[in-house]
């Protein structure tokens, strides 16, 4: 039978879910890679900086409860602190992430990638992370019968997938076949739902060659993830995916049937440019010393094999990227953030440093509430309940501003560097920071360049420093507040790749075709 391969484009929208309506085309238009720039690894290092490029999956990289999560994110990060060096990671869509890489946005493609010929010809892949297959994701059981088991009161699994992907509860599911694919050749005459540009397209169209019947490879500007509680809730009937990846959502959505598997197993693996040698030696050399580890297997159960913390990730709608949600306090975050002229996501990232978004919370010092107000600030505040989620940052956002005005505005002209001023005086006080800026004048640094009163604040827990007649404020255990404004910036870097804001700048995510 002659080899037919069609893709059909469909629109994924943000209300309505899965559209019925598609167009059929001879080519799917690909993007063309660029040339690579010139960096390894000596460059990476003389930097300071290691950045991997990532697309948004349940288990590379994602956010929940305020804090960045993923087996590739932590992995990289360990690597990263191997090397001694600056990690930093970006978002960008799944079927770019090798475009990005030869353009110079990261230095490693992470994301669950498969190396395949037309790849690996062209890049650097590691040594595998670890090993899966591909198999088929069906319909075993219509969801509503598929005995999930649901307290009184929560959402049911086919609420949650069509509030994520999102879908529209009015849409009409197909209605599925009876028939199972028992085997791979059960897929002739089948429509089978990936992701843009998935290496599955084309273990499809090699099936496709062995057996008495054409295969539909339907391509989808979505996630495997969204894919899969499409098949699961009824919206279509088949998608291909890593074999890890839909037994995690088997554990969630009872009705799925995860088999046959299509071909041998494979490797998952990390990509560098091809001119990047030093950088792909040195990833195989730590992948290869920590891959049997049980740092290393600890991660894999706890992202692939863990499904009950799977299944809390989903129902406590603080998966951020699926629901645009840091915490129970956005609204108040947003409400008063623009007190002291402060994106909300940022004073979301201090919030999550002070109180882990619990507004009970209490400090061994007495600081009280979701920004840790201490008793003495709250009173000049006129604080009546710090414990009281909006009266806490309302006034811990006039705090922000009064630091702002009172300290920082004459001394430290440039807005991005006044921010970690402020910052720094409000977990350390502005005394110790006034003193580190002495010291950083009296050695030659700038005293309105954090970097510069940065070191010196870390100095001010040694007796020959704070003895200077610089300091006027004593002892100081400086690693805190440089941390403190570290930790809380490097937070919101992670809030701004997954949670939008209306006032941002446009995003970079979409290379020129």
């Amino acid at each position: 039978m002659k080899l037919k391969r069609s893709f059909a484009v469909l629109a994924l929208l943000i209300v309505g879910g899965l559209v019925a309506a598609s167009v059929l085309v001879t080519a799917n238009p690909s993007i063309v890679v660029p040339d690579p720039i010139k960096r390894d690894l000596g460059a990476i290092i003389e930097r300071d900086t290691l950045v991997a490029l990532t697309a948004y999956t349940s288990t590379s990289y994602f956010l929940y409860r305020g804090q960045p999560f993923g087996f590739e994110y932590e992995l990289l990060r360990d690597f990263a602190e191997e090397q001694d060096v600056v990690f930093r990671i970006e978002v960008v869509p799944q079927d770019s992430l090798l475009y990005y890489l030869n353009a110079g946005r990261g230095d490693i493609a992470a994301g669950r990638l498969i190396p395949v010929e037309q790849d690996t010809s062209a890049f650097g892949f590691t040594a595998a992370l670890y090993e899966t297959s591909a198999v088929v994701v069906q319909q075993e059981a219509p969801l509503d019968s598929a005995g999930v088991a649901q307290a009184a009161g929560e959402e049911t699994p086919q609420q949650i997938a069509e509030a994520m992907d999102p879908g529209d509860a009015s849409l009409q599911p197909l209605t599925i076949r009876a028939r199972l694919v028992r085997r791979p050749a059960d897929l002739a005459g089948s429509d089978v739902y990936l992701p843009e540009d998935h290496p599955y397209a084309d273990r499809l169209v090699e099936l496709e060659d062995r057996i008495s019947g054409d295969i539909e490879v339907v391509e989808v500007d979505t996630t495997t993830e969204s894919l899969i509680r499409q098949v699961a809730i009824g919206n279509i009937e088949l998608t291909v995916a890593q074999e890890n990846v839909a037994e995690l959502e088997e554990g969630y959505y009872d009705n799925l049937l995860v088999t046959p598997e299509i071909g041998a197993p494979h490797d998952v693996a990390w990509a560098v440019r091809d001119n990047a040698p030093t950088l792909e030696r040195a990833l195989n050399e730590w992948i290869l010393a920590n891959r049997d580890t049980g740092r290393w297997n600890s991660l894999y159960r706890k992202y692939f094999v863990d499904r009950r913390g799977y299944r809390e990730r989903i129902e406590t709608g603080f998966l951020t990227a699926e629901t645009g949600v840091l915490s129970d306090y956005d609204e108040l975050l947003k409400r008063y953030a623009p007190t002291v002229g402060w994106d909300w996501r940022l004073l979301g990232s201090q919030m999550y440093q002070e109180s882990r978004f619990k507004p009970r919370a209490q400090s061994w010092a007495g600081a009280m509430g979701l920004l840790q107000i201490m008793p003495g600030t709250a009173r000049d505040l006129g604080l009546a309940d710090p414990y009281d989620p909006e009266q806490n940052v309302e006034a811990a956002a006039r705090y922000l501003k009064w630091l702002e005005d009172e300290y920082w505005v004459e001394r430290v002209p440039d807005p991005e560097e006044r921010l970690k001023f402020i910052l720094a005086s409000y977990n350390a006080g502005p005394g110790h920071i006034f003193d580190a800026q002495r010291l950083a004048a009296a050695e030659g640094g700038d005293p309105a360049v954090w970097e510069d009163v940065a070191y010196w604040l870390l100095q001010k827990s040694n007796p020959a420093v704070y003895n200077r007649p610089e300091v006027r404020n004593g002892y100081a255990r400086g690693l805190e507040p440089v941390h403190y404004v570290s930790i809380i910036l490097e937070r919101y870097a992670h809030y701004q790749q997954f949670v939008d804001d209306e006032d941002a700048a446009p995003s970079r995510d979409q290379p020129d075709a």
